[in-house]
């Protein structure tokens, strides 16, 4: 929906960038109130963050798909499309790591819920106060960062005018005429599968270090590393995808995580020996950071060149709506697997069935996402030597 919104709008200032200066606000106001704790029944509680989460993740996208889709409207280069792509992409991974560090570190000085090492032990008012005042100041924090940026990112950029677009057919039809686009489906699939695979195993290596591993005291010295290597490794993947292509390169990352996977049926509670497959898999998160949407401008202009039509934005939303269906799914098969593996919320203790569900659904499943993901990158046409006829193309049609 915000795709087709966005791509029928037309102001002064563009059709991008009013979308992310207004719905920020919106966002600012919607993220705080989910920290907020409001004096209301469970059932009301329940329908309260419901809400709110919606409503963020709502007004999120209001950012995200013209953020996103600013890549092709800010140049039509090929090479600089590339390079704006690794910037945005170094960014977002720092925005990540600036979260975790910043709001985590608030939060940790007062935070008492989870503590298993005293199961006796009882929080007083005072105490409770503190904790939920943390985040409530954590999260002050990070709207004033998220203000600062969509402001930049508002007066920062410019959109390039000579970039027409036809928004005269209904959603439907436009949808159709992306769905036609064999380049881009199989790209999308590739992405939504990889995806799927990292969703699963972040939303799980809380957990996975804690009951598996029994590593827990360290999980934030994982964050960082995980999230600081990804960082590092962008421009070295950058550099490689310029020697090598991009579809090779992005193949070789997603190869270099199943080994990444298959070693945590086996790792034991050697923190150093962790902190190496973290490296590893930090180079692997990098590329799937990285590489899809960099291969997704070249998929448009393909389909640019074949149908004389610009349709960016509802390529670039579609994108988002698999990166959000991937993190649901992944969401519902962790809850179905540890249920299964008899896992009990808010109990610090867990049965040693829990710890063995917790490596079964790290690897098997996410093992053969990206597998499947290498076959619909298999199958994928734009190679080198077609993205340099593309752009010669393009380049002629100047």
């Amino acid at each position: 929906m915000i795709g087709l919104c966005v791509s029928r709008t037309t102001t002064r200032f563009g059709k991008l960038r009013p979308w992310i200066l207004f719905s920020t606000p919106l966002g600012c106001v919607t993220y705080f109130f989910l920290w907020y704790v409001p004096d209301l029944s469970d059932e009301g509680k329940l329908a309260y963050y419901f809400a709110f989460y919606c409503l963020f993740q709502g007004f999120l996208t209001c950012l995200h798909v013209p953020y996103t889709s600013l890549t092709m409207y800010i140049t039509g280069s090929q090479k600089e499309r590339d390079s704006a792509t690794a910037y945005r992409m170094v960014s977002e991974a720092v925005g990540v790591l600036l979260a975790s560090l910043v709001q985590g570190q608030m939060i940790n000085k007062y935070r008492i819920a989870g503590d298993c090492k005293d199961e006796k032990a009882t929080a007083s008012p005072t105490q409770l106060k503190d904790q939920e005042m943390s985040y409530i100041y954590g999260s002050v924090v990070m709207i004033g960062i998220y203000l600062f940026c969509s402001i930049t990112v508002f007066f920062g950029t410019k959109e390039n005018q000579g970039i027409v677009t036809d928004d005269s057919e209904s959603f439907c039809s436009g949808l159709k005429l992306v769905l036609g686009s064999k380049s881009y489906v199989r790209l999308s699939f590739a992405f939504l599968f990889i995806s799927l695979a990292i969703a699963v195993v972040q939303g799980n290596l809380a957990l996975f270090t804690t009951h598996a591993i029994h590593l827990s005291e360290y999980f934030s010295t994982f964050m960082v590393i995980l999230l600081a290597t990804s960082i590092l490794s962008i421009p070295i993947w950058q550099k490689v995808l310029l020697r090598f292509g991009k579809k090779s390169t992005y193949a070789a990352g997603i190869i270099l995580f199943i080994p990444t996977l298959l070693s945590q049926l086996y790792i034991t509670d050697n923190v150093y020996v962790y902190f190496a497959i973290l490296v590893l898999a930090g180079f692997s998160v990098a590329v799937s950071l990285l590489l899809p949407w960099s291969m997704l401008p070249d998929v448009l202009d393909e389909f640019m060149l074949e149908t004389g039509q610009r349709k960016d934005a509802i390529f670039y939303s579609f994108y988002v709506f698999f990166n959000k269906l991937a993190a649901g799914l992944a969401l519902g098969i962790s809850q179905i697997v540890l249920e299964l593996g008899g896992y009990q919320t808010g109990e610090c203790r867990q049965p040693e069935s829990v710890g063995l569900a917790l490596r079964l659904l790290i690897v098997p499943g996410p093992v053969i996402f990206c597998l499947v993901a290498l076959i619909f990158l298999w199958i994928y046409p734009i190679d080198e030597a077609r993205r340099n006829q593309i752009r010669n193309l393009i380049e002629e049609k100047k």
